[in-house]
């Protein structure tokens, strides 16, 4: 009797696993620290730092994993000198700023997400969830193919939902209500909803070969 090859380990390096869940309690405690500085008048400008230095963050890593490295990185300069010009205004503005950065990004998700779907019904492209899928696995089955279209389609009307959300309690709400929203409940709601499709694909799909929660973040950040 042959013996057959082994099957590959996909088990989480367990420093990956503590680094991950730090990178979350940092999180959590830094958007309590946000939520708190935005109902105070004298944590504005602490709000403001945090807001820009995410962003700055942000951009000079996308501009460097770019291959527009050098404009990218003039346009998060030019981008500074402006924010830096406009600071009193900005500065009593930060509720409106955080808005921007919320709702906008979970409109610009929406839209990303949305737009594969599109493509996907059209035949010119691969939905974004199955996209990222066949970077971990390669081809895809017809049942898994349509789940995952399935599961973009349930990220595009987060995305949508949690924007217009955003933009009607900060229209009509208190800014409590808002950022309690923005800065309390998003951030758990996004795992709480990684965390629900990963256990209803292994419920649907048993026999598929699954990769973790942080194996598919890593495939998404590629």
């Amino acid at each position: 009797m042959i013996p057959q090859a082994p099957v590959p380990s996909r088990r989480i390096p367990a420093r990956l696993a503590i680094a991950t869940v730090a990178i979350l309690l940092a999180g959590f405690a830094l958007v309590y620290l946000i939520h708190v500085l935005l109902l105070s008048r004298e944590g504005s400008p602490f709000a403001l730092l945090i807001a820009i230095g995410w962003t700055v963050a942000c951009a000079v890593a996308t501009s460097l994993g770019s291959r527009h490295r050098l404009a990218g990185l003039l346009l998060t300069a030019l981008a500074l000198a402006a924010t830096a010009w406009h600071w009193e205004w900005l500065a009593g503005h930060v509720d409106a700023v955080y808005l921007i950065q919320h709702a906008g990004s979970h409109a610009v998700l929406g839209i990303w997400f949305g737009g594969s779907l599109i493509a996907s019904r059209n035949g010119t492209g691969l939905a974004l969830i199955s996209r990222f899928a066949t970077r971990v696995h390669g081809s895809l089955p017809p049942p898994i193919l349509r789940y995952t279209v399935q599961v973009t389609a349930v990220w595009t009307g987060y995305f949508l939902s949690m924007a217009l959300a955003s933009c009607a309690l900060f229209a009509f709400g208190s800014l409590q209500a808002w950022s309690t929203l923005a800065n309390l409940v998003t951030l758990p709601l996004t795992v709480g909803i990684f965390i629900g499709e990963y256990l209803v694909r292994l419920r649907l799909h048993p026999d598929f070969e699954h990769v973790s929660i942080i194996e598919g973040v890593r495939a998404f950040m590629k």
